[in-house]
């Protein structure tokens, strides 16, 4: 048993609301890409608005973007084109193929003798077996705050298959390959090399005028003493 997630949920509700199951009537072998383009051509669907993939048991997934382009699918659950070629269309369904549980049990869980490096949601999940799935691990018991047990609460199905003791063994580690989430150093920003072509700026200069200058400039020159006596 696997208890459901905030991601889980939300794909769920995008392929209920989204998603399309067809497959090709007295089993003729068809490509995805080409039953993609007769879907596409047969609805007016863009392109870029649905995604084909294959699928088991039936032939392929549809996913698309407008609600309307499904509903407008499912309308025509059988589509018969001119070369011959028949799909079959449904709505996809989570239950399908699947056996309903009630799982209507809370059950809290004490586990005694759990070495503080190993008490990990691998390891409650170990313990606790198929039909019952992890709800939380206690904050404390997460921090490793409290080493008397191991607390956690589960959701079951039948409490009385949880175990009440269990051999629990914690093999060696295997050898770790680099991680591959190493960031890159940061990198100064690239740039251009500047062009050889360098701009000429021109002046016209003339004598006694100022460079950049319209207008002509006066120069005051001192005027030399004279005497107007006569030794």
């Amino acid at each position: 048993m696997v208890a459901s997630t905030g991601e889980t949920e939300r794909l769920r509700e995008l392929f209920t609301a989204r998603s399309v199951v067809a497959w090709v009537e007295e089993g003729e072998r068809v490509e995805a890409s080409t039953f993609a383009d007769d879907v596409r051509t047969a609805f007016r669907i863009r392109r870029s608005d649905i995604q084909v993939m294959k699928f088991h048991p039936e032939d392929f997934f549809l996913t698309l973007t407008n609600h309307s382009d499904r509903e407008a699918i499912l309308q025509e659950p059988r589509l018969m084109l001119r070369n011959g070629r028949v799909y079959r269309f449904r709505p996809w369904d989570e239950r399908r193929g699947a056996e309903c549980v009630d799982v209507r049990f809370r059950v809290r869980v004490y586990v005694e003798g759990i070495p503080m490096h190993a008490r990990t949601d691998a390891t409650a999940a170990k313990i606790i077996g198929k039909k019952s799935s992890i709800h939380y691990i206690e904050e404390y018991s997460r921090r490793r705050n409290y080493n008397r047990t191991f607390d956690y609460w589960v959701w079951s199905s039948d409490p009385s298959s949880i175990p009440r003791a269990t051999r629990l063994t914690i093999t060696s580690a295997d050898e770790e390959g680099l991680p591959v989430d190493t960031p890159f150093p940061e990198l100064e920003a690239v740039h251009p090399a500047p062009s050889d072509t360098k701009k000429v700026r021109c002046f016209q200069w003339r004598y006694g005028v100022a460079d950049d200058v319209a207008r002509t400039r006066v120069i005051a020159l001192p005027l030399q003493a004279c005497r107007t006596d006569e030794p």
